[in-house]
């Protein structure tokens, strides 16, 4: 799927990571299959199934892992992620299979994971020759000419419930369930969820990324942004989140999402930076409250990348009017 929405990024920077598809693949994968792979040698392979020049307009991975005593020696996992429905997606599939299969030296089988998050319920059990609309006759007689393929699907919204073991995973998955109707209370408890994953080893990128897709995905107004942070969550998560405000302001990446004007920016902006303040040093003095009221963007970022050395306010806010 084309990069054209942030939703396409989060989850190929989620599942990038191995142990993370590792987690994933092998629970939605039908159990008599699962049970006969080494998922401890899954790894992820290049997207050589993708025209070079659009590899990095798409979100779809291709991953491998051997069978137990390697029988079979390889199977191959393709991951495609749909955040709408695509009456497409089968001749899509069929053109990845058809590069993955002529690219082997020996033939190995491929598994087409579908990982769905749309508002619409999509349909199951669809096979390639069901998209060609033939009557029953013709199905019988055109069947042993034409490719005939399934593929295995996860709808977020629908799935069944399970006890995912990772706390990262938990969170990708609210995230990316939340933004389909973004409300207030869910998204708090997503950044509450985030919070907590803040204090496991090597997960701040994972917040990070977590971050940028919830300021590009929600359109909230800083009020709301306000009520988020109530109570306030931990100084590691304020830091966070307002080091990744300031990243996109700067690289303009957000415009206007998070009021919908250069105004609600600089609002938004003056939200988190006055949180991080307090987390930090406490309740603030009015007058230091004005001087934020009043700064312009490029003051407040200034502000904000010296939070976090700072060991008193007055280092942060030193010379400046």
């Amino acid at each position: 799927m084309r990069l054209q929405h942030p939703h396409d990024r989060f989850v190929r920077e989620f599942f990038g990571e191995p142990a993370h598809a590792r987690e994933f693949l092998s629970a939605v994968l039908p159990a008599a299959l699962a049970d006969g792979l080494d998922w401890t040698r899954l790894r992820g392979e290049p997207a050589t199934f993708i025209d070079e020049n659009l590899r990095e307009q798409y979100s779809d991975l291709l991953f491998s892992v051997p069978g137990k005593a390697d029988e079979p020696r390889q199977v191959y996992l393709l991951f495609e992620h749909k955040s709408a429905l695509d009456q497409r997606l089968l001749r899509q599939l069929l053109g990845y299979l058809a590069r993955i299969y002529a690219a082997q030296n020996q033939p190995a089988p491929v598994i087409a994971v579908v990982f769905y998050h749309g508002d619409a319920p999509h349909p199951t059990g669809q096979r390639f020759i069901d998209d060609l609309s033939l009557s029953p006759e013709q199905r019988t007689l055109y069947q042993p000419y034409i490719p005939d393929f399934g593929y295995l699907l996860f709808d977020l919204a629908r799935a069944e419930p399970r006890a995912w073991g990772s706390l990262a995973l938990r969170v990708f998955l609210s995230a990316l369930d939340s933004a389909r109707s973004p409300d207030p209370a869910r998204l708090a408890r997503v950044l509450r969820l985030a919070d907590q994953l803040l204090g496991e080893p090597e997960s701040t990128r994972i917040v990070h990324s977590l971050l940028v897709y919830l300021f590009q995905v929600t359109d909230l107004q800083p009020a709301q942004w306000r009520a988020l942070l109530s109570p306030p969550p931990s100084p590691a998560l304020e830091a966070t989140m307002i080091s990744t405000a300031q990243q996109l302001f700067e690289q303009g990446k957000i415009e206007g999402k998070i009021e919908g004007k250069i105004e609600g920016k600089i609002e938004g902006e003056t939200v988190f930076l006055e949180r991080l303040l307090q987390a930090k040093f406490g309740r603030l003095p009015p007058s230091y409250r004005h001087r934020i009221a009043v700064a312009d963007a490029e003051t407040l970022l200034s502000w904000g990348e010296r939070v976090l050395s700072a060991a008193t306010l007055a280092e942060v806010f030193a010379d400046t009017h």
